[in-house]
């Protein structure tokens, strides 16, 4: 694990015990060496956490900034903008206007694909439901298919900039590459039939993008560990036993 950085503020991330949206904020963090506290919160305390207005905008992840002495001095509040903060101290988000707006552009596309897989696992009225309304979203021209198709031609276009890494912007990690990584919790393993779909020789480059995140030395080592927390462990087999985690 990289050796974590000292600094005037340090942070704390308000999350649920599994990966999900804060799972690329966490990996960047890691490969950061930046250190990230966590006040975990279960799934039922956010909706009554938002209820009672509590959260800086509709949910979490949220980014608590803490001085020295630990007293809170900021809240930041949307996944995307918690990852923007903390990649730009990892050194994972260009200072380059336009290479970062390439970058923007897959955190965003990101969230919308992870919305639209929600009401299928989230929604469905049964288990006959969701297989249809999963079937439909996985079809050829469907939903899925759609954003995938836009993710690879990402990649090639990258490639065609003279970056041969298989990543979406420069020849680097970004933090796009670590935020197209939680498709794997909000599609693959909760959409039933998605896994064949990326498993499909056009979707490879979607794969192989997502093991080079997986297989960086920094990231590797926190994933592992991540891995064995018994947060994380009993939070995943609740999951599954709701039947919303399908593989």
């Amino acid at each position: 694990m990289a050796e974590q950085k000292q600094a005037e503020t340090s942070l704390k991330m308000v999350y649920l015990p599994f990966d999900a949206r804060g799972g690329p904020l966490r990996m960047a963090a890691a490969y950061g060496g930046i250190k990230l506290e966590e006040e975990v919160i279960q799934l039922p305390d956010v909706a009554k956490s938002r209820g009672e207005g509590k959260r800086r905008w509709n949910g979490v992840p949220e980014i608590k900034l803490l001085d020295k002495d630990g007293k809170e001095t900021q809240v930041l509040g949307q996944s995307n903008t918690c990852l923007r903060y903390i990649g730009k101290q990892a050194g994972l988000y260009p200072d380059n206007a336009l290479l970062a707006a390439l970058v923007d552009e897959v955190l965003d596309s990101t969230s919308d694909l992870s919305n639209a897989s929600l009401p299928i696992a989230l929604g469905a009225k049964d288990a006959e439901d969701k297989k249809t309304k999963a079937a439909e979203f996985c079809k050829e021209g469907g939903t899925l298919r759609y954003w995938l198709d836009k993710f690879v031609a990402r990649i090639d276009e990258n490639a065609k900039r003279g970056n041969k890494n298989g990543l979406f912007v420069g020849d680097t990690l970004t933090i796009a590459d670590l935020k197209f990584s939680q498709i794997e919790f909000y599609v693959i393993n909760i959409i039933p039939g998605a896994q064949a779909v990326f498993n499909e020789d056009k979707y490879k480059p979607l794969i192989a993008n997502m093991d080079a995140v997986k297989k960086n030395d920094k990231i590797k080592a926190f994933l592992d560990e991540f891995a064995n927390r018994e947060s994380n462990k009993e939070a995943l087999a609740a999951l599954k036993k709701m039947g919303l985690i399908v593989v």
